[in-house]
């Protein structure tokens, strides 16, 4: 079990997204949730190794302290299950989480970061051997100020927030970084769509 728990863990880290039906997110968050779930059997295999060399001539106590391990095990799989969950799905009565996973947390909230959701398209059905490519549904005209988070840069260009990041990452995009957040200012987005970034 735990080995199979440590590698959704690497997959998630890896890919940083997380899909399930209609739900879907990604980013940062996704990435600590899988390292979280990859802890327990790293933990766990160093653990036993210890035991494994402090115990090995002690039949009688390694049997009880790889039970007790067992019992480790148990509680940190359940423990690091609960912490993924809430770094992933965000729930509204969630605790804060501690050190550096609570700046994660509080970094997705500050945002504003919610599970990102299929674009709408609409499709037309035409005769058969006729094509057609579908269109994206119109954008909703909302007012967007002149410095954007990550988020709303997104969704002024139109694009994921994992795009924006990587645009950032790149160089192909300035913006500043205060408390853990980026701030992007609107005409750079601009110049930006005039100029639109390849690859």
């Amino acid at each position: 079990m735990t080995l199979i728990v440590c590698l959704i863990g690497a997959f998630l880290y890896y890919t940083g997204r997380f899909s399930l039906g209609s739900f879907r997110t990604e980013g940062r968050h996704v990435r600590a949730a899988g390292a979280v779930l990859m802890l327990p059997a790293a933990s766990i295999f160093v653990l036993s190794f210890i035991i494994g060399l402090m115990f090995a001539s002690r039949a009688d106590m390694l049997v009880t302290l790889i039970g007790a391990l067992s019992l480790v095990e148990i509680a940190s799989l359940v423990l690091a299950s609960i912490v993924a969950y809430i770094l992933i799905a965000d729930p509204t009565n969630a605790p804060r989480l501690p050190g550096i996973l609570g700046v994660i947390q509080a970094e997705r909230r500050a945002n504003g970061d919610q599970p990102v959701r299929p674009r709408n398209r609409t499709v037309t059905v035409m005769p058969r051997g006729t094509t057609t490519v579908a269109a994206p549904a119109p954008k909703p005209t909302k007012q967007f100020g002149s410095v954007l988070s990550t988020k709303e840069a997104a969704e002024y260009m139109n694009v994921t927030e994992a795009d924006i990041l990587r645009w950032i990452d790149e160089g192909k995009l300035a913006a500043a970084r205060i408390n853990y957040m980026y701030k992007i200012a609107k005409s750079n987005l601009d110049d930006l769509r005039a100029n639109p970034p390849t690859g």
